[in-house]
């Protein structure tokens, strides 16, 4: 054994310790998906002396049990099959699966991800279609004062070819990162299926990270509209340019698009408005704007809204009927209708989660740049 490995044997064995897990070289199997569905979780922590597990398929907490090895354990299910965030509460303390390399990616909570497969197969699975290139960029910004960085998705064959495509740009949450929804959201092979089926046209997709520094307002406060202000200044002046002198894309507003899950779907929201000019396709995914913020803003567009509308070529609206979101969501559905801007809307089922929105994702694709 060289010196190095040494070093990195007694790191790690130092680590188990100082967070009281015996250290082990078999590994342990979390989560353990059984033909049946039930799942098993395991977490080696033997001087804990609560273990739990918290996920989005169940509505409570399931207490996990100690074997005499240490290792806490429960067996759950059956479970749906789709894309689950869930964690362990250690003594109160919420913690990932350190034997999932899954991860949830989020500033706030720590979470790891459960994929539960479907013999019919899902709208996010890796199907055996051409797939688009994924690629990471960091850029200086100047009005956030840091640097920051965005995913791009390119179609299938883009390396290849000379063609130009349309933009989406697609925004994730609050506390979420640039990385959301393509680790979380599988927006990259969501994409890859329907352009393979040919129910969405090729194009790209930009992933921007929205935390503008400023806080998390709720979406009801004034303080929120000048947030999503601010990110819509870091979109059309530094974003934008950067991804359109930097990848062969349509200019014209027909092919530009954004939409966005939670707090992005309230940037998505205030910034397609502001500049409609520029996006002629808006999405917004379990959010809202309030009728003071709309009309403060974007009075504007109510004043000749068969103009509005045929700007508008895509506005759609989705919302889950368990959102903790879902009747401001619903009271902004209603109030563009009574406004008479035309939208599409869509009420699932299930709650605030990326369940839902790779559902709608899945949807407003396919109405993009039709």
């Amino acid at each position: 054994m060289t010196l190095k490995s040494v070093s990195i044997f007694s790191f790690i064995f130092l680590s188990s310790v100082c967070y009281g897990q015996s250290f082990r070289l078999n590994p342990i199997v979390s989560p353990e998906v059984h033909p049946d569905k039930r799942v098993t979780f395991r977490f080696n922590a033997p001087n804990a002396e609560k273990v739990e597990l918290s996920g989005q398929f169940q509505s409570v907490n399931r207490q996990l049990q100690q074997r005499e090895d240490g290792i806490w354990t429960v067996t759950v299910g059956p479970i749906e099959p789709d894309l689950y965030p869930y964690n362990f509460v250690v003594d109160g303390l919420g913690t990932n699966d350190p034997n999932n390399q899954y991860l949830f990616p989020n500033e706030g909570f720590k979470a790891s991800l459960l994929d539960v497969p479907s013999e019919e197969g899902s709208i996010y699975a890796q199907e055996d279609v051409p797939h688009g290139k994924v690629s990471y960029h960091f850029y200086e910004s100047e009005i956030v004062e840091e640097t920051r960085s965005f995913i791009v998705y390119t179609p299938p064959g883009y390396e290849k070819g000379s063609n130009s495509y349309p933009v989406f740009y697609l925004v994730s949450g609050t506390t979420d990162t640039e990385e959301t929804f393509f680790k979380v959201g599988k927006a990259n092979f969501i994409l890859d299926n329907l352009i393979a089926a040919g129910k969405a046209k090729p194009m790209i997709i930009v992933m921007p990270y929205g935390n503008m520094r400023v806080g998390t307002p709720r979406p009801h406060t004034p303080e929120a509209a000048l947030m999503y202000d601010r990110f819509a200044e870091v979109l059309m002046q530094e974003i934008l340019p950067y991804v359109e002198n930097n990848y062969r894309t349509k200019i014209d507003r027909s092919s530009r698009a954004i939409a966005g899950f939670s707090r992005g779907g309230g940037q998505s929201l205030f910034t397609g408005f502001k500049h409609i000019d520029a996006f002629a396709h808006i999405g917004s995914y379990s959010a809202y704007l309030t009728p003071e913020v709309f009309e403060t803003y974007f009075g504007q567009l109510l004043e000749d809204t068969e103009k509005t509308n045929r700007a508008l070529e895509t506005m759609w609206l989705g919302v889950g009927k368990s959102d903790f979101l879902y009747k401001p969501a619903t009271e902004f559905m209603d109030y563009l209708e009574d406004k008479g801007i035309e939208r599409e809307t869509l009420i699932t089922e299930g709650g605030h989660t990326w369940m839902n929105a790779r559902i709608y994702l899945y949807e407003t694709a396919q109405l993009f740049f039709q």
